[in-house]
């Protein structure tokens, strides 16, 4: 057996070329560790619900068979791929109704930026035909491979208790409201896709990077490898 003597070295301590070594470490390590999705799940369902929209939670149960402790896990059905490739996007699954839309308690008190403004007008969208169809909703489930917008299916129901005396030009206004549905809830799904984009491209930042090796007090060779560092 032999002993072997390094020398390790904290981040800033590093050369310029090291740190960088150090920063694709840190990256690749924490690919498919999703914490950070946590924040904007909570702010879109949180959104969601002022629009009408009730995001699906699934519940799983589970169980340390090591320290018999037990919960529940509660997962909310939003689904993504980004961001690098055609075919990445996001969408939920879960239902709409009219009558719990109170678009003006979406974005309250945000800051006016391109997000905030963008939110709006899709809570507005859904107030106008919530207005007209007061009774109105719709379930979206999730279909195909990919999860992007345009993989998901909608089932609308007028909830119209005069529906059964509609003529043909009521029930095409009908339609012509649910596409617009339709067209609201995927921009929503894309408005979404764009906060975790946001916040993917924050979480990666070397800025961001860096105070993560820093708060975690790793150490490294000259090099920036973590290679014989304990």
């Amino acid at each position: 057996m032999k002993e072997i003597t390094i020398k390790a070295y904290e981040f800033d301590e590093l050369s310029d070329k090291a740190k960088e070594k150090a920063r694709v470490w840190f990256r690749q390590t924490s690919e498919g560790d999703d914490y950070w999705t946590e924040s904007i799940y909570d702010e879109a369902i949180e959104q969601g619900s002022h629009m009408g929209i009730e995001i699906k939670i699934n519940e799983r149960s589970w169980v340390n068979h090591k320290t018999g402790k037990s919960g529940v896990t509660k997962e909310p059905c939003i689904f993504w791929r980004g961001f690098w490739s055609q075919g990445d996007g996001a969408c939920f699954e879960g239902a709409w109704s009219a009558g719990d839309v109170k678009a003006s308690e979406v974005a309250d008190g945000w800051g006016e930026d391109s997000s905030t403004t963008e939110i709006k007008r899709i809570a507005a969208e859904f107030a106008k035909v919530a207005e007209k169809y007061p009774y109105a909703s719709f379930m979206v489930k999730h279909s195909g491979h990919y999860y992007h917008k345009y993989c998901t299916d909608f089932d609308f129901e007028p909830n119209d208790d005069t529906s059964d005396d509609w003529t043909d030009v009521k029930w095409a206004e009908f339609d012509a409201a649910c596409v617009e549905l339709k067209e609201a809830a995927r921009d929503f799904m894309d408005w979404i896709y764009r906060q975790l984009e946001k916040e993917y491209e924050y979480q990666n930042s070397d800025e961001q990077v860096d105070e993560s090796i820093r708060a975690n007090e790793y150490l490294f060779t000259d090099q920036g490898s973590r290679r014989c560092v304990l």
